[in-house]
């Protein structure tokens, strides 16, 4: 099972040597994975704890709030994906505004030499770290580092969609084209969270709903798309509405999911929700009964949808 530290100071106790792989890692895409595979066979041929260094909360979100990205992924299930690419140790290093000023040569010295012990130290082209992003790639490789670890330096990894980025899949998921964002994941995009109670308007229409908020979620583009929902290690087929429902002239955004074919109470309880394909945009009917319809649509669509498209 993964180690989670949160201090380089008491994760060093329990580290004898590492690969260190630097990075946010949020939504472990493609791009990061094939990172991760190189770092996992370092560890493997140097006989050293294959070790993840990210920073929580987001470093922006301490230095200028206003920018910090929404995430991808919740930080728990960033972790479990971290741990199925066989990463060992994460040291998701708390991110204060003390801890911003380090130097670069003190990140050096205090994190990866001395706090992770780094036998190797595995980073993309772009990487920037210290004191106002002072050191980078041709910092860390200098020679005064030399004789401490080995610098492996990966080069921009790109897709059918251009360099692997967590930005650039951000503004995918906000767009709507999930299949688009799937080829840049590897796996549909994930909004989890726990069944809170609505207004039940779904359950008076005929189609009763999980909702869950998104918290600080990257928010997809509202509308109604075809999706899973996984809840206790079973699939189940779903319609799903993004929005604020303009029928109801709601104000705050949330998640709706109608789970086709179940039966069941999932109030209060964790579920998973992976959107697929959008359907159609949301929109104002002139009347109930032509909604309750549209929806019936939006439920064949959907399973037309996820019997070719599987999770």
């Amino acid at each position: 099972m993964v180690k989670v530290y949160r201090d380089f100071q008491y994760a060093k106790k329990f580290i004898n040597k590492s690969t260190v792989a630097i990075g946010n890692f949020d939504g472990v895409h493609l791009g990061h994975l094939s990172l991760l595979k190189k770092a996992k066979k370092l560890a493997s041929n140097s006989n050293t704890s294959f070790t993840i260094l990210t920073f929580a909360p987001h470093p922006l979100k301490v230095l200028r709030p206003e920018f910090e990205p929404k995430s991808i992924l919740r930080f728990r299930t960033k972790i479990e994906m971290l741990e199925r690419a066989g990463v060992e140790i994460v040291l998701a290093q708390r991110f204060t505004k003390s801890f911003s000023k380090i130097t670069a040569e003190k990140f050096v010295y205090d994190v990866l030499k001395n706090g992770l012990k780094a036998k190797n130290v595995v980073v993309g082209d772009d990487f920037k770290f210290g004191y106002k992003r002072e050191g980078d790639v041709s910092y860390l490789v200098s020679k005064e580092f030399s004789e401490i670890f080995k610098v492996h330096i990966i080069n921009e990894i790109s897709g059918k969609y251009g360099r692997y980025s967590s930005s650039s899949i951000r503004g995918m998921i906000s767009s709507g084209d999930m299949l688009k964002v799937k080829e840049s994941l590897g796996y549909f995009y994930i909004v989890e969270g726990r069944v809170v109670s609505g207004e039940k308007l779904g359950r008076e229409l005929g189609f009763p709903t999980a909702n869950i908020h998104y918290n600080n979620n990257v928010i997809p583009e509202d509308g109604i798309y075809a999706g899973w929902v996984l809840h206790e290690k079973k699939q189940y087929m779903a319609a799903i509405s993004t929005g604020i429902r303009p029928q109801f002239k709601g104000k705050k955004r949330f998640l709706e999911a109608y789970l086709i074919n179940f039966n069941g109470n999932l109030y209060g309880k964790n579920i998973k929700v992976s959107l697929v394909k959008k359907i159609r945009d949301e929109k104002v009917f002139s009347d109930i009964e032509k909604m309750k319809l549209e929806m019936k649509h939006d439920c064949d669509k959907a399973l037309n949808i996820l019997n070719k498209y599987k999770i």
